[in-house]
């Protein structure tokens, strides 16, 4: 198949608070082909959006710090490379769409001044044409009104369109690599479905490949080719999309799906996983999913399971059908 566009391996990123190391991301691989779709799914706390900042080597130093792995995008090695050329890539080569438009946007410069920033800065072009570009921009994420709302600023513009502008914003020179950071969070049902299909239909148009991070099962299966489940920093399971929805194998992604209401069908009521993600210091030793598994034994809680292969897919747990 070819050098991946993307291949992360054994990547860390810890952070260092006082006497404290926290393990946000903990030995995290795992590959995007061009033109795939990959979503990272789990609850808060998991380290879905540390995995993306790590990526695009936007973590705050200190207190945090990669210290292990390879992010090899193109076949080079990121994490090897100087921070001038890293600004050449990100914005670049690869976008992120953050989680939050409000305070991801300057709110003290206009949307055409941030959308064309990164155009001028990559391509070349003068502030003209790059604003040119921007509407262009704006209309493909069906705006309305593009030119207006390159005068304006954030605070004028509904949430959706604030998005839609983010969206732009990511896009503006052509990506090879988006990473969309919970782009729906926040936004009604209506428009979080708007959001979703601009964004396969812009993939399609672009090709550009997506790394689509959620806590929504439900968007994954209407987004991804494949889907890494996360839990306390680490993959859990990870395979195609429709295998890991439709026959779970760890319990945590079980517990995820059986939480999730549906329409079809007798109505049952919903299910909890029990307890909560536990803090990284509270991680011991064992499956980090034992304490709150109902088929945990006794080598769940004293070794923790490495990531196996099983079918078509990765799975990290003892007990697999």
């Amino acid at each position: 198949m070819g050098i991946p566009l993307l291949d992360v391996r054994n990547l860390k990123t810890y952070f260092y608070i006082e006497d404290s190391v926290i393990t946000a991301v903990d030995s995290v691989s795992f590959i995007v082909q061009e033109g795939e779709t990959l979503g990272i799914v789990g609850e808060s706390g998991s380290g879905k959006s540390v995995t993306a900042l790590s990526l695009m080597r936007l973590i705050p130093s200190p207190p945090a710090k990669i210290v292990d792995g390879k992010i090899l995008f193109k076949g080079e090695d990121l994490l090897l490379k100087i921070e001038d050329e890293i600004r050449r890539i990100r914005g670049n080569e690869i976008s992120m769409i953050f989680q939050e438009p409000m305070t991801s946007l300057n709110p003290v410069l206009t949307i055409g001044a941030q959308i064309s920033e990164a155009i001028m800065l990559h391509e070349g072009v003068s502030k003209k044409e790059a604003l040119e570009k921007s509407e262009h921009l704006l209309r493909l994420c069906k705006v309305s009104l593009p030119k207006k709302r390159l005068r304006q600023y954030p605070h004028e513009l509904s949430g959706g369109m604030r998005q839609r502008a983010m969206i732009a914003m990511a896009l503006a020179c052509n990506p090879s690599l988006l990473i969309a950071d919970e782009p729906t969070t926040a936004l009604d049902v209506t428009v979080q479905a708007q959001i979703l299909d601009l964004i396969l239909e812009l993939q399609k148009r672009m090709g550009t490949a997506v790394l689509f991070i959620t806590h929504d099962l439900g968007v994954i299966n209407e987004v991804a080719d494949n889907v890494a489940v996360m839990y306390c920093g680490r993959i859990v399971e990870y395979g195609p999309t429709k295998d890991v929805l439709r026959h779970p194998l760890h319990p945590y992604t079980k517990g995820l799906l059986a939480s999730l209401p549906t329409i079809k069908g007798p109505r049952k009521p919903l299910k909890s996983i029990k307890g909560s993600v536990p803090s990284p210091q509270e991680i011991l030793s064992g499956c980090r999913f034992a304490p709150r598994c109902d088929y945990a034994s006794d080598r769940c809680v004293h070794t923790e399971p490495t990531l196996s292969k099983v079918d078509d897919r990765l799975v990290r747990c003892y007990n697999i059908p």
